[in-house]
């Protein structure tokens, strides 16, 4: 088994299972791209696991447009990687293990199923500041957050 390989399944973050990642080109890959309630799952575990581990590729990825300009602009220099990098330095470890532990608990789809409001097991601290549920929308082929990161 290659290296890479290796660490895929000791990691879980090659874009399969229940923690979702950067595909082994370092790309945001198919995470989010399936329509309907399992694509809204998988999106927004790998949004949460990219708060938790400090992946700005996927953080900013599920952000849409709009959002991630929005984010660059309050807490970077006009690039969402930079503003992600910002905010995440600052998050305790503490606020990552909510990330990192919260589950999503129910997914409720509305607008022709391309609205999601996710129920999350615990409020998370740090960036989304005490929310315990996520707004995704899929658009443009892909689930993405309109949540506001906190900067």
């Amino acid at each position: 088994m290659t290296a890479v390989a290796l660490s895929c399944v000791l990691l879980s973050a090659c874009g399969s299972g229940d923690r979702p990642g950067l595909d082994e080109d370092g790309e945001l890959g198919s995470v989010g791209t399936a329509a309907g309630e399992q694509g809204a799952r998988e999106a927004v575990r790998a949004y949460l696991d990219a708060w938790a581990s400090g992946n700005r590729a996927i953080a900013c990825g599920l952000l849409t447009a709009q959002k991630a300009r929005a984010f660059a602009a309050s807490a970077g220099d006009g690039d969402c990687p930079s503003a992600f990098t910002n905010v995440h330095t600052r998050m305790s470890e503490e606020s990552r293990k909510t990330f990192e532990d919260a589950q999503v608990v129910e997914v409720k789809l509305s607008a022709g199923d391309k609205i999601a409001r996710v129920q999350l097991s615990q409020k998370l601290e740090g960036p989304l500041n005490g929310d315990d549920d996520i707004r995704f929308e899929y658009t443009t082929g892909r689930w993405q957050t309109e949540e506001y990161p906190k900067g």
